[in-house]
């Protein structure tokens, strides 16, 4: 009754969301009739789960175009509650317990780490806004690792995210059609390029996010998981359901035209092939080459429609993908030069210069948190571009060699101690829900590497810290996980 309540005076205050509005309170009504919570901590956790996917389009409108997003509001209360219960328990904590754990360990240095960057940061400002990006992202990634102590909360987690993207899948399609029927702010509607009259950027899918590259991210981490169900489950009509949101996830892509997802896509799906041959799962290899078939021919064969044609052309001017399509460019362009236009050539322009600045001029240490940037637009050949576009740079950037080389490390040992977990629970339970989730987070990690090429900035990409934070709660309770993993 009180969630109603609240989406009816969000509606009293901002009558133009109320497509939005409606959206919320149809998957919050899901999530407190259809999901199995204790208490209003784990209720304010799901309820944080959806927000995270409507993002910044969830908002209180009272700061004119920079608002307050709710997913921001709900977790700072979510997080403060459990301060306090946390407190009322008078814990013991030791520096011993900090060290024995590396990834908690990495995450106290990082924070340390990126507060002293403050120090060299020129733009102390623009850094601070930074800090507090992370720090709330970090909350988010914490908040996951709390409440998924075991399988059973583990499931209703992955029950939330479900439901989110069948809707969020929905929309898309709808958007396909050139409706809009969500009003909230894209790249498009901000610089203006809807009232160009290019018709076909309107049916472009963005949903909930800003622009369709941060999209096209969300759904090849979707498709991970759906892959992985696909593979895993025996139910033939679950089964069929998920064979639809592969279609809905893929045509999807297509049309949020996201070259880098589609890339990753294609690894994914043959890391998938690729780790079932090496552990002799066949079962489980002849769906993931028949959902890889299936994809691959779907959309090179939906290449040579003329009327998708507009939707191609981003891949075709990328040499690996014209190379298997069916409607070639006959004329390619180089794939990315420096200092030239175009996404690709700023993207590379970006990556050089900031190595060139980190390593070759005397910023081992980093330009600080939130300064890769400005230094990007002191040398003005990115044409604009002052954004990374690449998590892996970004870190570079902001925190120079050591912390991007301590980085590296960790992210390779969470794609390692996944896949041991992913090793011991295929001796017990092979088709249960450890392995299930295990596999999916180690393909949508995996493929996060290539993804995170595609936005400008993933620092306050909740998805991300979603992945960070279940991987986490895997590993560190491992023994949980695999403890009676046959119920599963």
């Amino acid at each position: 009754m009180i969630y109603v309540l609240f989406i009816l005076g969000n509606l009293l205050v901002d009558p133009s969301l109320v497509v939005v509005d409606a959206y919320a309170l149809g998957i919050g009504l899901i999530i407190i009739n259809h999901i199995r919570w204790e208490g209003g901590q784990e209720l304010l956790y799901h309820f944080v789960l959806l927000f995270s996917v409507m993002d910044f389009t969830f908002n209180l409108p009272l700061l004119g175009r920079f608002n307050i997003y709710y997913l921001h509001i709900a977790l700072f209360v979510l997080v403060v509650w459990l301060m306090v219960s946390f407190l009322k328990k008078r814990p013991n904590l030791s520096p011993k317990q900090l060290t024995q754990n590396r990834y908690l360990l990495f995450l106290s240095i990082f924070i340390v780490y990126m507060v002293i960057s403050l120090v060299w940061s020129e733009a102390k400002g623009a850094a601070v806004k930074q800090m507090i990006n992370y720090g709330i992202m970090i909350c988010f990634m914490l908040v996951v690792f709390i409440f998924n102590p075991n399988q059973e909360k583990l499931r209703e987690t992955l029950k939330v995210l479900a439901y989110t993207l069948g809707s969020v899948l929905v929309i898309g399609t709808i958007e396909m059609t050139g409706n809009r029927i969500m009003p909230v702010r894209n790249i498009f509607s901000d610089t203006g390029w809807y009232d160009k009259g290019i018709d076909y950027l309107k049916t472009i899918p963005e949903v909930f996010f800003y622009n369709p590259n941060n999209y096209g991210v969300y759904l090849i981490m979707a498709m991970c998981f759906i892959v992985s169900f696909i593979v895993y489950n025996r139910n033939k009509k679950t089964t069929a359901l998920f064979w639809l949101l592969q279609l809905g996830a893929l045509m999807n892509l297509i049309f949020c035209t996201s070259r880098t997802a589609y890339i990753a896509m294609l690894v994914t799906l043959g890391g998938f092939m690729v780790l079932f041959l090496l552990t002799r799962e066949w079962r489980k290899f002849r769906k993931a080459l028949a959902v890889g078939l299936l994809t691959i021919i779907l959309f090179y064969g939906l290449s040579i429609t003329p009327e998708l044609d507009v939707y191609y052309g981003k891949f075709n001017d990328t040499p690996i993908i014209n190379m298997l399509s069916l409607n070639k460019n006959k004329k390619i362009q180089p794939i990315a030069e420096f200092g030239g236009e175009g996404s690709t050539s700023e993207r590379m322009t970006t990556m050089i210069d900031i190595t060139k600045g980190v390593v070759l001029e005397g910023h081992p240490q980093g330009f600080g948190v939130n300064n890769t940037g400005g230094y990007l637009k002191k040398l003005g050949n990115t044409h604009g571009i002052v954004n990374p576009h690449s998590l892996w740079f970004e870190v570079l950037g902001d925190f120079g060699i050591g912390i991007f080389l301590y980085f590296i490390f960790i992210y390779l040992n969470l794609l390692w101690d996944l896949l041991k977990v992913y090793r011991e629970s295929l001796k017990s339970a092979p088709s249960g829900i450890t392995s299930y989730t295990t596999l999916s987070l180690i393909a949508a990690l995996g493929g996060f590497i290539l993804t995170a090429f595609a936005p400008s900035s993933v620092i306050s990409f909740p998805q991300m810290w979603l992945l960070f934070g279940l991987a986490a709660t895997i590993i560190i309770r491992r023994k949980t996980f695999l403890e009676n993993v046959k119920n599963g």
